[in-house]
């Protein structure tokens, strides 16, 4: 509940990184985790961030604002957050519901209203680099700070998961909130006790010198994907379930290639997730994905694979050495966009004023 004693700060702004999945996405699929022997997720954070800023301003109203989406609405007050939940849809439904979720209580404090909470978020929406996710655990950090809400992390992201379950409405993973809370590069854990966190010693600059991500300028839907992949598997076809073994095998070897800095046998790893994951489901590829992995591979990229669920939105190179520009100008002249970016070791940031 919120500090009812406590006065808003003027306004919170937080700032989460998305993220690049190397291997091991789906696997972190409930309850998929559960039928695979120790599945674990490799990924890392990177500068496309999301962005939340909670204000405190002029008048009894409430107003939800996506920048990026171009797109809002407006209620008359705290109370009447929880009401506009049965029609929201589209980019707004997510925010709206996590406005609602910690500013509605506020009603019940005698405060009417008179905030503007807008969000934005740097990745191609549908880009396949867990911009909602991450866009999520952004927001939620900042309406709890202006709520004067402690909320441990592991709470805060189960909170922001089972919202985004319920924007979904169907299973999500949960891979994404974990680069945008903590950065860095991550080995996920998952176990029946929950997902063990592993921060991966690795050389950021040397990494980047190795990996080029590219937009195709076409968005996807991941849950297409993931729920093919998922009913698939849970009706026991044989081939689903030996393609996210295979899956979780490329994930442990990339971990150790990167631990090793081994980065031919990092671009391996890449190669053989993407491999198995084209096995998984057809609705991961297409003709022009395949036609820029083979562009690529012709100007010294060793592998190449979707970020995130699939069939559209970014693609992430491995290169060998001293060849990552000639990668970038072949996408570039096939009409990908190459996305400048970093890797960075800095989670969720929230600042008040």
């Amino acid at each position: 509940m919120p500090d009812t004693r406590r006065v808003p700060p003027a306004r919170v702004e937080a700032v989460a990184p998305t993220r690049i999945d190397f291997a091991g996405g789906t696997i972190d699929l409930w309850p998929l985790f559960l039928l695979h022997d120790r599945p674990i997720t490799v990924n890392a954070a990177i500068d496309q961030y999301a962005r939340a800023k909670v204000e405190t301003v002029a008048g009894s109203g409430v107003e939800i604002l996506s920048a990026d989406r171009e797109t809002g609405v407006q209620v008359g007050g705290f109370a009447e957050l929880a009401t506009r939940l049965a029609g929201a849809s589209g980019a707004i439904e997510f925010p709206l519901r996590l406005a609602a979720h910690f500013l509605a209580p506020l009603a019940d404090t005698g405060r009417a209203g008179g905030c503007r909470v807008t969000t934005d978020c740097q990745a191609p929406a549908g880009s396949g680099l867990g911009g909602s996710s991450t866009l999520g655990i952004a927001l939620a950090s900042a309406l709890a700070r202006y709520t004067g809400r402690n909320i441990e992390p592991e709470r805060l992201l189960a909170l922001t998961r089972a919202i985004e379950t319920q924007v979904l409405r169907i299973p999500t993973g949960e891979q994404d909130y974990h680069p945008a809370l903590h950065g860095g590069v991550l080995a996920l854990h998952y176990t029946v006790e929950g997902t063990r966190v592993e921060r991966l010693a690795v050389d950021a600059a040397a990494l980047r010198a190795r990996t080029v991500l590219v937009y195709t300028g076409r968005s996807r839907s991941s849950g297409l994907s993931n729920w093919d992949m998922l009913k698939r598997h849970l009706d026991g076809e044989a081939g689903v379930r030996e393609s996210l073994a295979a899956i979780n095998r490329a994930a442990h070897a990339m971990r150790g290639a990167l631990l090793a800095a081994d980065w031919t046998a990092a671009g391996e790893a890449l190669g053989a997730e993407w491999e198995a994951r084209k096995r998984l489901s057809p609705l991961v590829t297409n003709t022009d994905i395949e036609a820029l992995i083979g562009g690529a591979r012709t100007a010294g990229a060793l592998a190449g694979k979707v970020c995130g669920a699939g069939g559209g939105g970014c693609l992430v190179f491995w290169t060998s050495e001293g060849r990552r520009d000639e990668v970038a100008r072949r996408l570039t002249a096939m009409g990908a966009r190459v996305l400048d970016f970093r890797y960075v070791s800095e989670g969720v940031v929230v600042t008040e004023t």
